[in-house]
């Protein structure tokens, strides 16, 4: 099955969103939590791009 990944990668940007009251620049560095969330979204594209069917779907 495929989308495996993509729901993982998106799993982990929702945590991220359901810990939003945590002071990410403190936790991380100034410069850190910008860096971390641009990696996310990155991650994201390239997972969008190599897949090629929703989420559970036999190839």
């Amino acid at each position: 099955m495929k989308g495996w990944r993509t729901l993982g990668v998106n799993l982990a940007v929702a945590l991220f969103g359901v810990l939003e009251a945590a002071d990410w620049t403190t936790l991380l560095g100034g410069g850190s939590a910008g860096w971390a969330l641009t990696v996310i979204g990155i991650a994201n594209m390239v997972l969008r791009s190599v897949t090629t069917t929703p989420p559970g779907r036999p190839s």
